[in-house]
């Protein structure tokens, strides 16, 4: 899968790239505390390169040009519904609308039909329940799964910040209208990291599949008097979280 674009400005992966942000960034509107542009996508763009790299000197063939244009825009549009209920419904999923954005997107810079099928495929797989067709190749297998650990890339670290960004989550599932209380979003937390993740792609060094394994163990034995020392100031941003899961 070697890149193709059809315009001068996008002659050069970086360019492209850069384009593509920058064309990006506006659909992420209005701002969830998670999913949103600055914190959730120029995040995981920061990691991508080296999640691609560990993954391909284990043997495994992601496309990391593929990975960083699926990532960019796995999100596209994921708070539309807040401005224009169930945009989504025709759809069926925010992934597959995500998708369906980015098709348009890609096509409109001219980019080759195959290549964009392969950036849907990636989103479509950053889905909780989703499988990947048994017919595609390897390299696009691995892509997608490359693709999906960078989403999950805040469950790595430290464990303070996967805390902080947990609480965003639940922040954001209230104002979807889901919300779930602690104990049953430490369960959440447990089933993906158990049935989402390949260990091929957690890269070494500060993130590594041990600090993974840590914090959600820790997430789940932790009281919400010990969550709230960990979080130091940003407790009484999620003080209602805690204190309910105490009462």
């Amino acid at each position: 899968m070697e890149f193709v674009a059809g315009t001068e400005e996008t002659q050069d992966e970086a360019g492209f790239l850069e384009l593509l942000a920058n064309d990006l960034e506006p659909f992420q509107v209005p701002r969830l505390p998670y999913h949103n542009w600055d914190e959730h996508i120029q995040g995981g763009m920061a990691v991508i390169e080296k999640v691609c790299t560990d993954a391909n000197a284990k043997g495994r063939k992601v496309n990391t040009f593929m990975t960083q244009v699926a990532y960019l825009g796995h999100d596209a549009g994921y708070a539309h519904d807040l401005l224009e209920p169930d945009v989504w419904r025709e759809h069926g999923s925010k992934e597959a609308y995500s998708a369906h954005i980015m098709g348009v997107l890609l096509h409109g810079y001219g980019m080759d039909d195959d290549f964009i099928a392969g950036v849907q495929t990636c989103i479509m797989f950053t889905k909780m329940d989703e499988q990947l067709p048994e017919d595609i190749s390897e390299e696009l297998a691995d892509t997608a799964m490359a693709v999906r650990t960078v989403d999950l890339f805040n469950i790595f670290g430290s464990y303070r910040g996967f805390l902080i960004n947990s609480f965003k989550l639940m922040e954001e599932d209230r104002i979807y209208g889901r919300e779930r209380s602690l104990s049953d979003f430490k369960k959440v937390t447990s089933f993906v990291l158990g049935n989402f993740l390949d260990t091929d792609f957690i890269p070494s060094g500060n993130c590594q599949i041990v600090d993974a394994l840590n914090n959600v163990e820790r997430f789940m034995k932790d009281t919400p008097t010990r969550l709230q020392r960990v979080l130091g100031a940003y407790a009484s941003r999620f003080s209602d979280f805690l204190q309910k899961d105490a009462a």
